[in-house]
């Protein structure tokens, strides 16, 4: 299986990752999904999860700003 936006190939965590609200598979590597982490809700299956995998678990912090923008967003454009 490959990552849907880098084509890196994905390891056995990265390819059971699934969207929380479809149940679809997500397909993206840890860097790419690192990206749209802090806006796609997902199911995880951290028994797979090697010490490569580790390195993005802290990064959702740096991604706080932006959900409070678009959360503004939505509050200002749909309500």
């Amino acid at each position: 299986m490959h990552c849907k936006c880098c084509d890196a190939m994905l390891t056995d965590f990265e390819a059971t990752r699934r969207n929380a609200n479809t149940f679809e598979f997500v397909d993206l590597c840890n860097e790419c999904f690192a990206e749209v982490k802090h806006i796609v809700p997902v199911i995880e299956r951290k028994d797979l999860m090697k010490p490569e995998d580790f390195e993005l678990e802290g990064a959702e912090d740096e991604y706080i700003e932006d959900i409070e923008d678009i959360k503004e967003f939505i509050n200002y454009k749909y309500l």
